[in-house]
């Protein structure tokens, strides 16, 4: 995990994960159509860009399983 996140975001990018891939790639899709994203709207835009990052990487974990 990148170590400049913050343990807020780090929180974050762990309860995420709970709610299951389903869920993370649907917050991924809106990110990547410019949505905003309520789950992150306490976050600033270097965090918010971070923790889409951090998602990513995550899933392609999953991705590289199928």
């Amino acid at each position: 995990m990148n170590p400049d996140l913050s343990k807020k975001a780090v929180n974050k990018i762990e309860s995420l994960c709970q709610l299951g891939c389903t869920q993370v790639n649907e917050l991924l899709e809106k990110a990547e159509k410019g949505h905003d994203i309520e789950e992150l709207s306490g976050f600033s835009k270097t965090e918010i860009s971070m923790i889409i990052d951090e998602l990513i990487e995550i899933m392609s974990v999953y991705e590289d399983e199928k």
